[in-house]
């Protein structure tokens, strides 16, 4: 349940207490939805304020209506896996395996934030030592198209001179941005902000700008 009303609508089936200072993002609670047993995560993949509730399979299609039907004052309304993938990319959320590979790292991905150097002890916390010192060759960036009807394939080459100089991961065409908006890798003297790149789209190279805050809510309000 997701979206900057999902406090109100999930506060009207549960006693567990969903203030932001009782139930922390990322935070986890066990209590009742609707009546059911219900694990409830305070996660989310969309951009806005949101809780994935886990229920025992016999319950699903109750809680459903129950949050279906406490939702309709607030115009609820069901939304898909693509249009998920939409909104995550507007707020530049990574899909691990999409937009990253084995060969990546969160230095170069920009997500120093989730290595914990301070650990006794992990997998691959030695290299994850080595690399945060070493000079980036590539970079995770996110970009938007600057010519209309211009989306590239996921894969798709940023080009320098001729030359391969990245490669498109994720691209989807944002609503609220109007434009198309995407995430790639490309060699790290491309990845300045406004810098301006060149994308293989339909066999022609395109116009696309870097852009390395959110294309949504950068301040994350």
């Amino acid at each position: 349940v997701a979206g900057p009303k999902a406090r109100e609508v999930l506060s009207a089936l549960t006693d567990i207490d969903l203030d932001t200072d009782a139930f922390k993002y990322m935070a986890c609670r066990q209590g009742e939805v609707a009546g059911a047993p219900a694990i409830l995560l305070r996660v989310g993949f969309v951009g806005e304020m949101g809780w994935e509730v886990h229920v025992p399979a016999d319950y699903g299609v109750h809680v459903w209506k129950s949050v279906l039907a406490a939702g309709r004052p607030c115009g609820i309304s069901p939304f898909g896996v693509e249009a998920q993938r939409v909104l995550r990319l507007e707020k530049k959320n990574v899909i691990i395996g999409v937009d990253t590979d084995a060969l990546s790292n969160p230095y170069e991905a920009a997500m120093p934030w989730v290595t914990k150097l301070d650990k006794p002890d992990f997998i691959g916390k030695a290299s994850l030592e080595t690399l945060q010192s070493a000079p980036a060759s590539e970079r995770l960036i996110g970009f938007t198209m600057l010519e209309d009807a211009q989306l590239p394939e996921d894969g798709a080459a940023v080009v320098r001179d001729g030359v391969p100089a990245g490669r498109v991961t994720s691209a989807r065409y944002s609503f609220i941005n109007k434009t198309v908006v995407g995430l790639a890798w490309v060699n790290s003297d491309l990845a300045d902000e406004g810098q301006e790149i060149a994308v293989r789209v339909n066999g022609e190279l395109a116009r696309a700008r870097v852009q390395q805050a959110a294309f949504y809510d950068p301040r994350g309000e």
